[in-house]
C-alpha cells in the first residue's frame, strides 16, 4: 500500500489565503475645516453604518477597513452644516482616485465653507464637491 503525504491546503487555497492577507488596509478621514460651524457626518457602506458624528471645528472622523475580496467596497457619506449638505462617495474603487488622492492608502476629505476638498498625493487641498444649499425659512 502506498501512502501519499498530506500537504494541508491546496495550492489554490494557499493562494487565496495569501491574497486576502495582501489586501491593503485603507483609512478614510473626514475633517471639519469650517471655521465656526459644526459639521454633521454620517458615513456608511453596504455592511457598516458608522453612525452620525458631530464634528466641531478642527475635529475629524476616521475609520479603517480592508477592501472586500472583489474590490468593490463603497463608503457613502452625507455631510451637513448650517448652510448646506452634500451626499457623496467617500471611498470607491477606482485606479485614478487611488493614484491621485489616496496616498499611502489614506483618503482625506476636508469640509470648508465653499465646498468639500480632498488632499492629493502632494498634500494639496483640491476642490472636489460643491455644497447643496439649504433653504432658509
Amino acid at each position: 500500500m502506498m501512502s501519499c503525504p498530506t500537504t494541508g491546503a491546496s495550492k489554490e487555497q494557499q493562494q487565496q489565503e495569501r491574497s486576502l492577507v495582501d489586501i491593503p488596509k485603507f483609512h478614510v478621514e473626514i475633517r471639519n475645516g469650517l471655521k465656526m460651524y459644526i459639521l454633521d457626518s454620517h458615513c456608511f457602506s453596504k455592511d457598516d453604518d458608522l453612525g452620525l458624528h458631530i464634528l466641531f471645528p478642527d475635529d475629524q472622523q476616521s475609520w479603517s477597513f480592508r477592501d472586500n475580496f472583489w474590490g468593490r467596497t463603497l463608503f457613502h457619506c452625507r455631510l451637513e452644516w448650517e448652510r448646506g449638505f452634500k451626499e457623496f462617495d467617500a471611498f470607491f474603487v477606482d485606479e485614478v482616485f487611488f493614484d491621485e488622492y489616496c496616498s499611502n492608502f489614506r483618503c482625506i476629505w476636508i469640509a470648508k465653507q465653499d465646498g468639500i476638498y480632498m488632499l492629493n498625493k502632494a498634500g494639496q487641498e483640491v476642490f472636489y464637491h460643491r455644497w447643496k444649499l439649504l433653504r432658509l425659512p
